[in-house]
């Protein structure tokens, strides 16, 4: 006979007191939860001193414990900002990986890392832009030196440096507008990418690029547009009806890019100007 959750739980209380012993016990449990971050907080303290030592060996053992704590190291940050220019290079990795690991917490290193990604050390620099992407929007102090590695000869830096500007937010759109414009193929290239990533907000600079027509920027513009999607449609409606012929004709492509999320607009569009 199959027997129920409620109905095993009253035959467990009917049958004798080991049941509401552990009961008892689990209830005690829960009105007094264990800390268990009480227990590594001497080790976590004596880690964060040991990140001054000049020791490589001393402050990796200690970094390495720091960022084996995660989020809930977040109390070591000023420590790895103060050690961040540490001598010895893995010793630096090592601090930035951790930086990365407490993620928002950590964003008093925002300075340090973005210093950290004209590093020569190619490891350094990926380590950097995935740190600033981890601390997220706190990042934006670091978005001119963001815009600068989408022209890194790393591409695992370039698409970093892409996550950390689209996570910066607002602060990051005017200067990848101004990217578009970039001689440099791979800051424009990565500049549209890293706004088409941005949906809605972006939209309405990128039409205003579109309807300049300035060669390339115009074109990146498109790229970022067509990324964006059903979000740019009504706007590029608006270029397309009112716009100069070439604003136009570039409207004209996006939406047909767009495809069957763009066919609704388009056909009222049709209905009004009628």
């Amino acid at each position: 006979m199959k027997i129920g959750k409620t109905s095993w739980l009253n035959q467990s209380f009917l049958g004798g007191g080991a049941i509401l012993a552990l009961l008892i016990i689990a209830g005690a449990s829960i009105i007094c939860p264990a800390t268990p971050q009480a227990a590594d907080a001497p080790d976590l303290s004596a880690a964060i001193k040991d990140l001054e030592s000049l020791d490589p060996a001393t402050a990796l053992s200690a970094v390495r414990l720091i960022k084996k704590s995660g989020p809930t190291a977040k109390v070591a940050v000023p420590g790895l900002v103060k050690a961040i220019s540490h001598p010895n290079e893995i010793v630096r990795l090592n601090i930035i990986e951790a930086l990365s690991e407490i993620g928002p917490d950590a964003a008093p290193a925002v300075q340090k890392l973005s210093e950290a990604l004209k590093d020569k050390d190619l490891m350094i620099r990926e380590a950097a832009v995935m740190a600033l992407f981890a601390i997220g929007k706190p990042s934006s102090a670091a978005v001119p030196n963001l815009i600068a590695s989408l022209g890194d000869d790393s591409k695992r830096v370039r698409d970093g440096a892409i996550l950390a500007l689209v996570v910066s937010g607002e602060a990051a759109i005017d200067p990848l507008v101004k990217s578009l414009q970039s001689k440099d193929k791979k800051i424009s290239s990565a500049a549209a990418e890293a706004l088409g990533r941005m949906g809605t907000r972006a939209v309405p600079p990128l039409v205003e690029v579109l309807k300049k027509g300035e060669v390339p920027a115009a074109e990146s513009a498109s790229t970022a547009l067509k990324e964006i999607g059903p979000p740019a449609v009504e706007t590029l409606i608006e270029v397309l009806v009112r716009g100069d012929e070439k604003a136009s004709a570039r409207a004209g492509e996006i939406l047909l890019a767009i495809g069957t999320p763009a066919v609704p607009g388009l056909v009222e569009a049709l209905k009004k100007k009628k």
